[in-house]
């Protein structure tokens, strides 16, 4: 019977210590998990587009961990798989959203903003994208090119994009332009929003200028993607 006592006892000690053990450990982790996701839903209340805080969602796995301030600033530009900036430029109007979330982007909601990426998925690592910023470099010597896609000024993109619209290319410049698209893994982009006509009226800049062949813009396409991951 003491025996029986004494192990109820041992039993009694070791689920107060356990409960003591749990508690403390509750109590000291709690606050710290608390604040970072509080911090965490700060930035995420301060990217300006549905689809950038999408991907902030994702690239800090639902709020648990820290995001590389890079990839906050991608987010925190305009994500839109939109025709063209019109909407955008005039400062007033408004523009499509992305595959990530179609909702409308007003102009004002992103005033000082550039036309960005990551419009199709989220990107988790900056490393391919520095690469594509590397070869970019190749094409600097050429006037208002953009070498920086996922920051690209409203401005520059509607200056490309009426400059496609306005430009008609001779039989042999088209068969430039379809060598190239023959063999860009990217093509313009993989969808026909302001990147690609961006990006299509670049090429046909190249291609008037006769300073580039295919293989070239082929090149500049690829080193130009946007869409994200």
């Amino acid at each position: 019977m003491q025996q029986k006592s004494t192990l109820v006892a041992i039993i009694g000690v070791a689920v107060f210590i356990g409960v003591l053990i749990y508690s403390t450990h509750k109590n000291s982790t709690s606050p710290t998990a608390n604040a970072l996701t509080q911090e965490l839903l700060a930035i995420q209340n301060n990217i300006p587009t549905e689809a950038g805080k999408k991907n902030f969602l994702k690239q800090s796995n639902n709020l648990t961990q820290r995001v590389d301030a890079e990839l906050v600033d991608l987010d925190s530009q305009i994500i839109s798989c939109d025709a063209n900036v019109d909407g955008i430029a005039s400062g007033a109007g408004t523009v499509s959203g992305s595959c990530i979330d179609s909702n409308l982007i007003s102009a004002q909601s992103v005033k000082g903003k550039f036309m960005g990426g990551q419009c199709c998925s989220a990107m988790t690592d900056t490393k391919e994208y520095h690469e594509h910023l590397e070869k970019l470099q190749a094409y600097k010597s050429m006037p208002d090119i953009q070498l920086d896609p996922m920051h690209t000024p409203v401005e520059m993109a509607k200056m490309w994009v009426d400059y496609d619209k306005n430009t008609t290319l001779t039989p042999a410049e088209q068969k430039i332009y379809d060598d190239a698209y023959a063999i860009s893994k990217e093509k313009p982009c993989c969808c026909k929003c302001w990147h690609y006509y961006t990006n299509e009226g670049i090429a046909k800049k190249m291609i008037k200028d006769g300073q580039y062949n295919s293989k070239q813009i082929a090149d500049y396409w690829d080193n130009s993607d946007i869409c994200g991951a």
